[in-house]
């Protein structure tokens, strides 16, 4: 059976999910949640998510509601090993970057975006403080090797992508962190690369 991913085009984190689904070739049906629209609040939407959160994917009787869960539910049950190493320290490595995606990737950029892109009221002060923090860190960590958590792209990787590469919507400027651009670039080599939309300008 199929798997289903419950989408919305403009979402990071359901963007997560599509661009890894694209790079290990898994086929899927894909439901719109129209969060404009608040269609995540929907009665209905969260029986399945009951939090209302976008993205969900389901793969038979198994839902998934955070997007790193669905990652690693992806790359261990329908990827290879290198995605997420099976090794102690191979997988902390990985785990260390999926908590910064729900941390500091999240205090930073996708905030920095939801305040400037959709007109959420955010601290963008703090947002921003948090993304030169986070940029400042990266670059450091990206300074002497090619991927976040080993010597191949990983989870972690398609983890961080999106909101770095589209925090120029929230106004934030990348170019004093070369070692970022070059991942990123790096990142949308890979096969099956699928590209986040953009905002219309």
């Amino acid at each position: 059976m199929m798997m289903t991913l419950y989408d919305y085009p403009r979402s990071g984190h359901a963007h997560r999910i599509r661009l890894f689904l694209s790079i290990i070739d898994e086929p899927y049906e894909s439901v719109n949640v129209d969060m404009q629209k608040g269609a995540h609040k929907d009665p209905e939407y969260r029986k399945l998510s009951p939090l209302g959160q976008v993205p969900t994917l389901v793969d038979g009787d198994i839902v998934i509601t955070d997007s790193t869960a669905a990652l690693v539910y992806l790359a261990i049950g329908h990827g290879d090993e290198k995605w997420l190493p099976r090794d102690a320290e191979g997988a902390a490595r990985v785990q260390r970057w999926l908590s910064v995606a729900a941390g500091e990737l999240y205090r930073g950029p996708v905030v920095a975006r939801a305040g400037r892109q959709f007109g959420r009221p955010v601290d963008l002060e703090r947002a921003d403080g948090e993304c030169k923090r986070l940029f400042k860190w990266m670059q450091q960590e990206l300074a002497d090797r090619t991927w976040l958590a080993a010597d191949h792209a990983t989870i972690a990787d398609i983890a961080m992508y999106t909101y770095v590469r589209v925090v120029d919507e929230g106004d934030i400027d990348l170019d004093p962190y070369p070692a970022i651009l070059r991942w990123l670039a790096d990142v949308e080599e890979l096969d099956g690369f699928e590209a986040m939309p953009r905002a219309e300008k």
